[in-house]
């Protein structure tokens, strides 16, 4: 199941990279810092979640269910307050995250109960004028092992990612793929495949490996799912 993610102009790409700009006058004008952030929900419950980002509510069309996420808001850098609460606005977890100027992060919910909490990563984006396509891989399933990201009958693409683990974006050729999860200590078991993708040019798609193995009846199964970063 592929999920798309709110993308990126370029417009607001570029505008991440610009520090300055220059005004009418002679003098250079210090072009306003900001940051993008996008919140996932991944974890592995049955539970949809509301999103506040400094006590504002960021999902706008409903409670965010399991691998839902808001897609990407602009903010400013430094440091912000990020709340799940349940549909029923009970708390789930509240935790001060520090942005940087001038980035991309996508802020993911992990886990469940005690243990639930965020994983934060820079999204460092391929470039869009390139003639590759771009995919990282991220394992956030909480009793999972070390895992191989692979082409069905192919070449494993990225290794030996254990939980709360990413690669960077990597390079790879723009075609149609079927993606297989495997337990790196075995090289050959598929936990989990990837309906077929066809990857674009200068497109970044993240892979996350999410769920859990032996689920319970209120819990999400092991699986992989695709997000489209730009």
């Amino acid at each position: 199941m592929n999920i798309s993610i709110k993308k990126l102009s370029a417009v607001a790409l570029l505008s991440i990279s610009a520090l300055t700009f220059q005004s009418c006058s002679k003098d250079p004008v210090a072009a306003p810092e900001i940051a993008y952030l996008n919140l996932i929900n991944a974890s592995p419950t049955v539970g949809t979640f509301n999103i506040y980002l400094d006590k504002n509510l960021i999902n706008q069309n409903g409670a965010v269910a399991f691998n839902g996420s808001t897609g990407y808001s602009q903010t400013s850098p430094g440091s912000h307050s990020v709340k799940f609460t349940t549909a029923s606005m009970q708390n789930v977890i509240t935790k001060n995250i520090t942005l940087e100027a001038n980035t991309i992060n996508s802020l993911f919910l992990i886990d469940k109960g005690e243990n639930i909490d965020f994983f934060k990563i820079k999204d460092n984006l391929g470039n869009l004028a390139s003639a590759k396509a771009f995919v990282r891989f991220i394992n956030l399933s909480p009793n999972a092992p070390a895992l191989n990201l692979a082409v069905k009958e192919g070449e494993v693409v990225i290794s030996d990612k254990a939980y709360k683990t990413s690669s960077e974006f990597i390079e790879i050729e723009p075609k149609a793929y079927v993606f297989q999860i495997k337990d790196k200590a075995t090289g050959t078991t598929a936990k989990a495949e990837l309906e077929s993708v066809e990857l674009k040019a200068g497109k970044s798609y993240t892979i996350i490996a999410t769920g859990l193995l032996n689920p319970s009846d209120i819990e999400q199964p092991f699986g992989g799912k695709l997000m489209i970063n730009q």
